[in-house]
């Protein structure tokens, strides 16, 4: 098996299925990048068919999860495609440690038997379907390119994920309101922590942002920042003027403009330095400021930046915003995921009929 690594084209190295556990971390850096894309491209297409099929029988499995993952066309942010190639690794070296050499040897069987390995390793519905959507996709998108001759992909069912696994995200608002005030020192936290609680955003379309987004609205008399969402769609959001007021106290205390201005470049909510921070960064910083301020849901436990959207979709829901604007406004493929993944158990408490039975015998 063969993959190139280091940047050079001629540069080769065996890599066996058996050892890539052991070299997934460097591997999938090495495979993040794009610069052997056209030329292996270029290799499989060179032997193109009369019915237009490329030819990918010299491409070793590693190049195959790395054209699947790179292939052109597929719209895949950079987080994304390093969780593929995560999983996909993990999935050869699991190939390997079964005795096979290559993908080509697996069978229908073998992935029934993989799907019972998953199942016993990752107990929790949503952790194993998002693993076996990624497999099955790499396994079919394989065959339909001619690589694999037999759909074995057949042998993973789609996991039904459990709705009492949804972990509860509830925060009271009451709490909420104490951590923010315990940073009304600290505008840095205090302003994020409005800007999130307030607004449904996510984190990432808080950093990506620059201070030029932010704009005023005559007509709604509102301040709006314009946010690229996860789905790649354009959001409009409305920033509060108190969470405006601290971030921009913020702002100058690290030396940063406050006014609107269409040409200030600068990160909408930076980091000390006025650079824009990376998500793992900034998510890490926030979650122990809301546990150094004894943020926790309502049950108890830890909780993370996400807990404040769950906090902002049942605080609209709360005050009797429709359910599709919610949905809409976190920019949701569907009501469904709004129903089901936040505001399940806080629709299921207002259907609750015992309100119409009352057994009160006024002792």
């Amino acid at each position: 098996m063969t993959i190139y690594i280091d940047g050079n084209e001629s540069a080769l190295v065996d890599v066996s299925l058996s050892s890539i556990l052991d070299r997934r971390d460097y591997i999938s850096n090495e495979l993040m990048n794009t610069t052997h894309l056209n030329m292996l491209l270029d290799a499989v297409s060179s032997g193109e068919d009369e019915e237009g099929n490329y030819n990918y029988s010299s491409i070793s499995n590693v190049g195959m999860v790395y054209l699947y993952v790179h292939t052109p066309g597929r719209s895949r942010k950079e987080k994304t495609k390093r969780d593929y190639l995560r999983e996909l690794l993990a999935f050869l070296g699991y190939v390997g440690s079964i005795g096979k050499d290559d993908i080509r040897q697996l069978s229908r069987r073998d992935m029934e038997m993989y799907q019972a390995v998953m199942e016993q390793n990752y107990p929790k519905s949503n952790t194993r379907s998002k693993k076996i959507v990624i497999i099955d996709s790499f396994l079919t998108w394989c065959h339909e390119e001619g690589y694999l001759a037999k759909k074995v992909s057949r042998g993973l069912r789609p996991v039904k994920k459990k709705k009492e696994e949804v972990p509860e995200r509830d925060i009271e608002e009451s709490d909420l309101k104490e951590a923010i005030l315990h940073y009304k020192d600290n505008p840095k936290v205090m302003s994020l922590l409005l800007i999130l609680g307030t607004s449904g955003l996510r984190l990432n379309e808080v950093i990506q942002p620059a201070w030029s987004d932010l704009y005023y609205d005559r007509r709604t008399g509102k301040h709006y920042l314009r946010t690229i969402t996860k789905r790649d769609k354009i959001r409009h959001a409305h920033i509060k003027d108190y969470a405006l007021e601290a971030l921009k106290e913020y702002r100058r205390r690290v030396g940063l403009g406050t006014e609107l201005n269409l040409n200030d470049k600068s990160p909408f909510y930076p980091s000390r330095l006025g650079k824009r921070y990376t998500l793992s960064s900034i998510s890490t910083f926030l979650s122990k400021q809301m546990a150094a301020a004894g943020l926790t849901s309502i049950h108890g436990n830890r909780v993370t930046p996400h807990h404040l959207r769950h906090f902002f979709s049942q605080s609209a829901y709360a005050k009797g915003a429709p359910l599709d604007w919610i949905s809409e406004t976190l920019d949701h493929s569907s009501t469904s995921i709004t129903k089901n993944n936040y505001l399940s158990r806080q629709m299921k408490k207002d259907r609750d009929v015992s309100e119409f039975v009352d057994l009160d015998v006024g002792i």
